[in-house]
């Protein structure tokens, strides 16, 4: 029977103390999580390559990519799961092509990341100078601890480092994907074709692939802040 509830994804699949099943698989969404994050980008990128389009838009590649995405959607539709991750997989691809048709430009495909990208690493720039850093901040609202974490030293500091990590991976994606970007919107033609494709395997390269070492980063150091406490509270249970 098919699990028809939303599964919790990224950092509130690790707040939990539970060991059981496999909490980094869980995280991406499964194996049905990678794909519908893998395939609809890869798509684009092989498809605009073969395709050898120097001018204009390359529809077929925007089309198949899209249309993946719509298909990933119809089947946890099919298999009575939550449509939450696809339907946002979805968003961002039908907004990453609708950009790059109305500007009539293919690197408008990679607008959208570059902003969410951007805004995440706001975010987390923001969660830092504030003391409040948005691993702490995720993990503690899905616990419902009302931030009882941020009493705790040794909290805070593993929460302050897992953020940095996050900070990282936005500011590496940004300072190679923003260069490409510019000189691809600066170029024309084949130039413009050859400096799109790197962009785009730039972006599949510091996506998923960097994405899950700073999640199980992230979950290997929460895991051992976790224990840590259930140790501490255990022995004042004792005493």
């Amino acid at each position: 029977m098919s699990d028809k509830t939303a599964q919790p994804r990224g950092l509130a699949a690790l707040a939990s103390t539970q060991e059981t099943g496999q909490p980094l698989l869980r995280a991406v969404g499964g194996i049905l999580g990678i794909l519908e994050t893998v395939v609809p980008g890869t798509l684009f990128v092989f498809v605009y390559a073969l395709s050898g389009v120097t001018e204009g838009l390359p529809w077929l590649a925007l089309g198949l990519s899209v249309g993946a995405s719509v298909v990933f959607t119809l089947v946890r539709v099919v298999r009575r799961e939550s449509v939450l991750q696809a339907v946002v997989g979805l968003v961002g691809v039908a907004l990453s092509a609708a950009i790059a048709i109305f500007t009539n430009r293919a690197e408008g495909f990679s607008v959208w990341g570059l902003v969410t990208n951007g805004v995440y690493a706001l975010a987390v720039i923001v969660s830092l100078v504030a003391r409040w850093p948005l691993v702490g901040l995720v993990i503690g609202l899905y616990r419902q601890d009302k931030g009882a974490w941020r009493k705790d030293r040794e909290s805070r500091r593993v929460y302050t480092i897992t953020t940095l990590l996050w900070l990282a991976m936005f500011v590496i994606r940004l300072a190679v994907e923003v260069p490409l970007f510019v000189a691809a919107s600066l170029a024309s033609g084949a130039e413009n074709a050859a400096l799109n494709q790197a962009l785009l395997t730039a972006k599949l390269a510091l996506g998923l692939p960097l994405y899950v070492p700073v999640l199980a980063a992230t979950w290997l150091l929460v895991r051992g802040l976790f224990k840590e406490k259930a140790v501490e509270q255990s022995e004042n249970g004792v005493s």
